[in-house]
């Protein structure tokens, strides 16, 4: 029964990539043009769970992880606008900002967006993923920093110059939509402008990248938050916490396809302050790192066959605080079978495990994904 849903989901993939294209543009007057784009992923998957109590679950079904409308307008030569929405559920913004471009180098960008970050998260478009997900690491910080979404409400500064690109960016340090939290938009009509909220701690962060001529590509980030928002709180519970983070990464074949061997590295890492929570001992500032390693190999001019290794400390300061994540599998592109980019259509089969290291109390967990993309 388990083969049949997984050849059904195969058979209609097969057929759905043969219409991709790249974008759609449209010319709405002499000083504007819009372009349309989006993305679907539809998956089948099978995952099985066994507690630190002793019990264990199964679950296989059908899923769909983004639905995606993208609408990127130029505005004479200079003024942009950038939207994106989530149409899984309920229809989400996930990206919305407004672009000033200074010169062909120097842009400036203002909204909810993506910007310095880790490059392993959403410096890593959801179309050309290795796997069926990002890094684990990645997601973990995300959700450990200014929220799940690898979104904050800011203002950057970006360079783009030839192999080098960087940005400069001052947000908020929590992408929240909550007014309260991360959404700050009240008018002076208002009967409270602070919306009852004291706060005046921001992000600051930068990152940068180098591409070399040998398909290399390497960077860093670091940011220190002062936001102090629910993400950041301690797992023994207490207030958010201020903290330093930082990154780098070594790319030999960034993305899906690019060459015929391909390497990866990331380190990311979040030294926190110690929390305000009363326990019985004492709580020491926490330093998490996460370590993960990429390596794929090409083995059909569309299809290539990949394996990541993750490394998780949750806390230096504490033994036996480690995960273990291991993913393998291999894509097919269908689109370029075609002749056309690899990551327009492609059939991904991964299967992931979460295992603790040493004598740490976590859940063993098993996944099993097969997960059909086009994007247009």
């Amino acid at each position: 029964m388990r083969s049949t849903y997984f050849f059904l989901l195969g058979c209609v993939a097969l057929m759905l990539p043969a219409t991709a294209q790249e974008t759609i543009t449209v010319t709405t007057s002499r000083h504007a043009t819009v372009t349309l784009g989006g993305t679907l992923q539809a998956r089948a998957s099978y995952g099985h769970h066994e507690a630190t109590d002793g019990t264990t679950r199964d679950r296989l079904g059908f899923g769909i992880r983004r639905g995606r409308f993208r609408t990127r307008a130029r505005i004479g030569e200079r003024l942009g606008l950038y939207i994106q929405l989530e149409l899984t559920g309920t229809v989400s913004p996930t990206d919305l900002q407004a672009t000033y471009r200074l010169n062909d180098r120097w842009t400036v960008r203002a909204g909810y967006l993506v910007s310095a970050q880790p490059r392993a998260l959403n410096l890593t478009s959801h179309t050309r993923i290795d796997a069926v997900d990002r890094a684990t690491i990645a997601e973990r910080w995300a959700g450990n920093t200014i929220g799940s979404t690898g979104r904050d409400f800011g203002v950057d500064l970006r360079y783009q110059g030839g192999d080098l690109s960087g940005f400069l960016f001052v947000g908020n340090g929590d992408g929240n939509w909550d007014r309260m939290r991360g959404n700050f938009r009240e008018g002076i009509s208002s009967s409270d402008v602070t919306r009852n909220t004291d706060r005046t701690g921001l992000n600051v962060a930068g990152y940068g990248n180098l591409k070399l001529d040998s398909g290399l590509e390497v960077g860093g980030f670091a940011s220190y938050n002062t936001s102090r928002n629910p993400n950041t709180a301690s797992d023994f519970g207490g207030s958010g916490r201020r903290y330093f983070s930082y990154a780098a990464h070594a790319y030999w074949g960034a993305n899906p396809g690019s060459q015929p061997v391909r390497l990866k590295a990331d380190v990311i890492g979040i030294a926190s302050e110690e929390s305000d929570v009363v326990t019985v001992l004492p709580l020491d500032p926490q330093h998490w790192l996460g370590v993960s390693l990429l390596g794929a190999t090409r083995v059909h001019e569309a299809a290539e066959a990949f394996v990541r290794y993750e490394h998780v400390i949750n806390d230096l300061n504490l033994d036996d605080s480690s995960e273990m994540f291991i993913t393998g599998g291999a894509s097919l592109s269908l689109s370029a079978l075609q002749g056309l980019p690899y990551h327009l259509g492609r059939l991904t089969l991964a299967y992931s495990a979460a295992l603790p290291a040493g004598d740490a109390a976590v859940p063993t967990q098993h996944l099993v994904i097969l997960q059909a993309q086009v994007v247009f």
